[in-house]
């Protein structure tokens, strides 16, 4: 991945996660943790994960891969569940733009995870446009 990916991902992330901590802090002083903590025991999430889990197991590794990319986004999506569930009891009823703003940073965090984690797992299938052989 190219060095300007990956610090635009790294970047984005730890937005992600400063925005989380921050409104998740503020939210917890009001009184509202026990919304973030209802949002995390959804198992929807978890029931996802436990899907890629499975597949990340019983797909066999492609050439040059040291680990399915999906075993770790299987833990990747609900650490992203979290952050978002966290930054969502920053106020009571956020404005419009707050939640677009709120959904494509936490969307893009996501996305920004797993570019990370193709990288990682399996450098050969990263795009070209990511700076990758894009095979």
């Amino acid at each position: 991945m190219l060095p300007l990916a990956w610090l635009l991902c790294v970047t984005w992330l730890l937005a992600a996660v400063l925005v989380s901590v921050l409104r998740g802090l503020r939210g917890a002083r009001e009184g509202r943790a026990h919304l973030a903590a209802r949002r995390i025991k959804s198992p929807t999430i978890y029931l996802f994960s436990a899907y890629l889990l499975v597949a990340a197991l019983v797909t066999p590794h492609s050439p040059g891969e040291t680990t399915s990319p999906l075993l770790w986004l299987a833990f990747a999506i609900p650490l992203a569940n979290t952050l978002a569930a966290w930054s969502s009891i920053g106020q009571a009823q956020p404005k419009g733009l707050t939640r677009l703003g709120l959904a494509l940073l936490h969307g893009g965090a996501l996305l920004s995870a797993a570019a990370c984690i193709l990288a990682l797992a399996s450098p050969r299938f990263v795009p070209v446009w990511l700076g990758g052989p894009g095979q």
